[in-house]
């Protein structure tokens, strides 16, 4: 289920677990939209942190890693490009938090207009009227 992505981050925020979690959660949303239109190999989700487990450098690049493979069949107006290469101790600001939720956003509007748009095999959806 989505869970809505936090766009108006700002330099006093901080950026915790919950955030990443959310991230995570919303790329699998958006691949099962994805997945209705090509098929794309599985993607190493984990939204499972709490205040005692939080990689940080290794689960960027991943989740960067899978926002760019979600795009690789359209990349919507407005993407900013991932940042693939995260080394330890590299500097995490709010204008990457932006990066990460705004993408996805954009990624989950288009897929979600999308998907409503595709007809269900087998349903009639034509003028049939009762005589």
């Amino acid at each position: 289920m989505w869970i809505a992505p936090k766009l108006d981050w700002v330099s006093s925020d901080f950026y915790n677990f919950e955030d990443l979690n959310r991230v995570e959660n919303n790329t699998e949303v958006v691949a099962d939209f994805v997945r209705y239109f090509i098929a794309i190999p599985p993607l190493n989700i984990v939204t499972n942190r709490d205040m005692q487990y939080v990689e940080f450098a290794d689960s960027l690049n991943r989740i960067e890693g899978n926002q760019n493979l979600l795009r690789q069949r359209v990349t919507p107006v407005g993407w900013l490009p991932n940042k693939l290469d995260w080394k330890a101790n590299d500097a995490f600001s709010y204008i990457d938090a932006q990066r990460l939720e705004r993408n996805l956003n954009l990624l989950y509007l288009h897929y979600r207009g999308n998907v409503e748009a595709v007809p269900i095999c087998g349903a009639h959806i034509v003028g049939e009227e009762v005589i």
